[in-house]
Formats: C-alpha cells, sequence, structure tokens
C-alpha cells in the first residue's frame, strides 16, 4: 500500500520535473531568464517533495521560497543528506525568484553558463535521497515512453545515465 507521503512525494517531484524540462527548453533556446526562474521553481519544488516524504511535520506552504532553510532541513532530517550541495546563485537574495520576472533597479540577473550542468546535479542529487519512485513523470520520460520530454531530458545532461541506475529504468524499444 503506498503510502500518503510517497503519493504527495510523486505529486512534488512530477511538478519539480515540469519546471526541469522547461528551464532545460528554455535554456536551449537562449531564454535565460524564464530559464532561471524555472531553475529555482525545479529545485524548490523537488525539496519540498523531498522533506515532505522524510519530515512528516514539514508544511511546503509554510516554508515558502526559504531554499536556504530547506536545504538545512533536508541536511539535518534526510537520510544520507548530510554533504547535500546547491550552488547558492540558485538562492542567493532571490535573484532567481524575483529578479528573473520583474525589472529590479540596479539589480542583474548573473546567469552562470554552468547553469544546467549544476541544475542537472542538483536535480539527480535530490531524487537520489528518495527511494520511493513510483510511475512518476520522470520514469515515464527516461524509460522514452514520452519522447519529446526525453529528448529535452537528455541533451548533453551528464546525468542521465545515473538518473536511470538510481531510478531501474531501461530505454525501451521503439
Amino acid at each position: 500500500m503506498i503510502e500518503h507521503n510517497e503519493t504527495n512525494y510523486i505529486i512534488w517531484q512530477n511538478r519539480a520535473f515540469r519546471f526541469y524540462l522547461g528551464a532545460r527548453l528554455l535554456s536551449f533556446n537562449e531564454q535565460h531568464s524564464p530559464a532561471a526562474f524555472c531553475s529555482t521553481q525545479a529545485l524548490e519544488s523537488l525539496m519540498k517533495g523531498t522533506l515532505v516524504y522524510w519530515d512528516r511535520s514539514f508544511n511546503p506552504e509554510e516554508a515558502g521560497h526559504k531554499m536556504t532553510g530547506m536545504i538545512k532541513t533536508i541536511k539535518n532530517k534526510v537520510k544520507d543528506a548530510h554533504s547535500f550541495q546547491c550552488p547558492e546563485y540558485f538562492y542567493l537574495n532571490k535573484r532567481f525568484q524575483s529578479v528573473s520576472r520583474y525589472p529590479a533597479n540596479g539589480k542583474g540577473l548573473g546567469i552562470p553558463a554552468t547553469l544546467l550542468n549544476d541544475l542537472d546535479l542538483v536535480f539527480y542529487n535530490l531524487v537520489k535521497l528518495v527511494p520511493f519512485q513510483f510511475n512518476s513523470e520522470l520514469k515515464r520520460a527516461l524509460s522514452g515512453k514520452y519522447k519529446k520530454n526525453l529528448n529535452i531530458l537528455r541533451k548533453n545532461n551528464l546525468q542521465i545515465k545515473n538518473l536511470r541506475n538510481i531510478l531501474n529504468v531501461k530505454l525501451q524499444k521503439a
């Protein structure tokens, strides 16, 4: 029987996966500001999902957009996550969260060339922290069931093999 926290985790992971694909697609199309926003949404959603899975007292609404606090909680409450890291630029001063969407006098939006590689690595590191992975959009994409999503997911993604390994997903033959 699937537990409530497991169901909620998959809901959060699916939401995170959609923003993750959006960030990758936008980045490939040189839409850097929306890619930055979507990357933050993907990581924030997956952090919330991870905490929903591991910490039954965690309230995603109360956590808001406080990624620094979620990272600390992940390190303290999630099994084998004491060394979890997320590059600070994803959440520093909420620039990707706000400046990517709203004009701000005197504030710029520096997007490093490593954005996608960093996003891929953090996404993978979060996924591997949760042992429950059942029928998610991520697994279906990795299997090739959704070819368009798979193509977005695997383009220049150094973590694709690692994702398949930890999720035990093989590419289906056409």
